[in-house]
């Protein structure tokens, strides 16, 4: 897989690199983030630094993104900023892959082409792509791993603390890192130096993930719909027995393959184990979590394909893993999320507010998904945007709200009839200056208004005006 001409290599890989950072970037100027970016961004623009890391071990995610993410967000650099670094590491790791891994063009072309890179990490600004990045390094010093131990240990600590699936393949990698540092002749020096850094890299994962709410979340709720979801649209779109059949073909000669490359066998069966185990049974998978299998993939042919040995089995293998890549530029991810991913609603409803007199000058409660998104964009607006479900009436965004029981999501009718206190003290906070977004199917109760009953006052729900399938209404004390 190899290709020996590096003339030739650094022209298809500067075309190929140029390329998709054409359509990367359009992609991006062109993309409003959607509510897990924006998320994500509110957290590190809101809160302290320290603040910051104990309210992201309720995450599933680790510390690296949002500390990457913290200066940016202090400076209200939305969204540019964070879209540009998130393409920055992926473009980082293409790099990586065209001079490091031993694929020919051909694959390496297929692999940067791909829906995971071009249309996915590539484009939408999470931690995944640091992550990514930190694992192509962790591959390319594979075999320099114990020239330069600290600096290995360094990548891994920080890998590991990017994301739950980069997580996953980091601990593989290090794994094998520590039976190869006991089998090694280095010196005591430097193995307790670099056992220190492990050490540290490992007891920061471990106060990230196995915080009271979030490993109590995780372990106690199984998610095997979202999973299956994912497995039908795997390869081929909403088939899941072609699907099914498709895995088969590609996975049994690709294993008999890896098995007799040891490292290349470990790292594939733990990091797929891995990965399976916290799709079917701890969290379940969409779409953008569940190319790390082609990822983990990816790493296993490249810690594998090491020599120039050319046999039918590795022909076979390779050409496989040839045709996964090429069915990925097409793949079409699971409809509903491709949809809220990549059709922010965010521009149209800060327009409608904006110009609207009324609406301009007030203060809105939502809990829906859109007007979150929108959250970022408001620094320095004349309106301001409050979660209905916050009990903190200090706080414009309650980022702890989804851990508590006190909210009737997307429904401000049901949401003032269960805490009419709640909804009370913020009309009286922003004097009567109040209204609530929903979606228009989400109060069904009312056709234009409605009246809460709450002892010694009444709360007046009535439409002010609907657009684009999104209402506002005027929410009173009366």
């Amino acid at each position: 897989m190899q290709n020996k001409s590096i003339t030739k290599l650094n022209k298809i890989a500067i075309c190929c690199l140029v390329l998709f950072s054409v359509i990367t970037l359009a992609r991006i100027f062109n993309h409003v983030p959607w509510f897990d970016e924006a998320h994500g961004w509110t957290i590190a623009e809101q809160l302290g630094y320290f603040d910051m890391l104990k309210y992201i071990k309720n995450e599933g995610h680790f510390f690296l993104w949002q500390t990457i993410l913290y200066p940016f967000a202090k400076l209200h650099l939305y969204p540019y900023s964070m879209q540009l670094l998130n393409w920055v590491f992926c473009l980082i790791a293409l790099i990586i892959m065209w001079w490091k891994a031993p694929f020919n063009n051909v694959i390496k072309a297929l692999i940067t082409f791909s829906f995971p890179f071009l249309g996915c990490y590539g484009v939408i600004a999470r931690c995944y792509s640091v992550g990514i990045m930190l694992l192509f390094i962790l591959a390319s010093m594979n075999d320099v791993k114990l020239k330069y131990p600290k600096t290995y240990a360094t990548v891994l600590i920080l890998c590991a603390n990017t994301s739950v699936m980069a997580l996953i393949g980091a601990s593989a990698f290090g794994l094998m890192f520590v039976y190869d540092l006991f089998k090694s002749k280095l010196d005591k020096n430097e193995l307790i130096k670099t056992g220190g850094i492990l050490f540290l890299g490992a007891f920061l994962v471990f106060i990230q993930i196995f915080s009271n709410i979030y490993f109590s979340n995780i372990v106690t709720n199984s998610h095997l719909f979202t999973s299956l979801v994912m497995l039908v649209n795997t390869d081929v779109y909403h088939n899941l027995l072609i699907n099914l059949l498709l895995n088969i073909i590609f996975v049994v000669p690709i294993f008999i393959y890896l098995c007799s490359k040891k490292q290349a066998l470990f790292f594939a069966i733990l990091t797929n184990f891995l990965m399976l185990l916290l799709a079917f049974k701890f969290y379940g998978f969409n779409f953008w979590h569940s190319y790390f299998f082609y990822i983990y993939l990816l790493i296993s042919f490249w810690l594998a394909d090491k020599s120039e040995e050319n046999t039918v089995l590795k022909k076979i293998a390779v050409s496989l893993f040839a045709i996964i890549s090429f069915i990925l530029i097409f793949h079409v991810p699971e409809e509903m999320k491709f949809s809220s991913v990549y059709n922010s609603k965010a521009k149209i409803i800060l327009n409608l507010i904006e110009n609207d007199e009324q609406l301009k000058k007030s203060v809105i409660i939502h809990n829906s998904g859109d007007l979150y998104e929108t959250l970022p964009y408001t620094n320095n607006k004349t309106f301001k945007i409050k979660n209905y479900c916050t009990l903190e009436d200090k706080t414009d965004y309650d980022l702890k709200n989804s851990h508590l029981g006190e909210c009737v999501r997307g429904n401000i009718f049901g949401q003032a009839q269960k805490y009419p206190d709640l909804i009370k003290n913020m009309i009286d906070a922003n004097n009567n200056n109040v209204f609530a977004f929903t979606m228009k199917e989400k109060n069904p109760q009312i056709n234009n208004y409605g009246m809460i009953f709450a002892g010694d006052y009444n709360i007046l729900i009535k439409k002010y005006k609907c657009e684009e399938n999104l209402c506002f209404w005027k929410v009173e004390i009366k």
